[in-house]
């Protein structure tokens, strides 16, 4: 049995499928690339015993480091008309929207499904080419899109 979850380091959302975690080390996909991971119970290392340290012999403070000139701040740029998004999902062909499988405020990773557009009688999982937040979508159940048509944006 295949365990698929979605890990985050930093700012950025891994896909992770682990299909024994009792063996060591586990193999793992991660966004589709094999990892070998070793896991351990924190409570089998022991915590290091802190080292004496001697009393301190009082040092005069050191003077405050100059501080540097700051430059002037530059002039702002004016604000573009639009900003849009910052990438957009658009339909590969014309086809119908079977099912949205994202919303407003949906966190996408790459590979995730997108939607299910059918099109010359066959259905088309699509999934996403990158990773971020949904921030509008296009489209519904049912509706016809053409060839470039925007579906979410991220």
């Amino acid at each position: 049995m295949t365990t698929t979850l979605r890990v985050k380091v930093g700012e950025r959302w891994y896909t992770v499928e682990i299909s024994d975690p009792t063996v060591d080390p586990i193999v793992a996909l991660v966004d589709g690339e094999e990892v070998q991971v070793h896991i351990a119970r924190a409570d089998r290392f022991a915590k290091p015993e802190p080292a004496a340290v001697p009393d301190p012999t009082p040092v005069a403070p050191a003077p405050p480091p100059p501080t540097p000139a700051v430059p002037p701040a530059p002039a702002a740029a004016p604000a573009a008309a639009s900003a849009g998004p910052i990438k957009q999902f658009k339909s590969p062909m014309p086809g119908v929207i079977l099912s949205v499988s994202v919303q407003v405020g949906d966190q996408v990773v790459t590979g995730d499904e997108i939607c299910v557009l059918e099109a010359m009688k066959m259905q088309q999982i699509l999934r996403a080419d990158w990773s971020g937040i949904v921030t509008k979508v296009h489209v519904g159940a049912g509706q016809q899109v053409l060839d470039g048509d925007p579906i979410v944006d991220l």
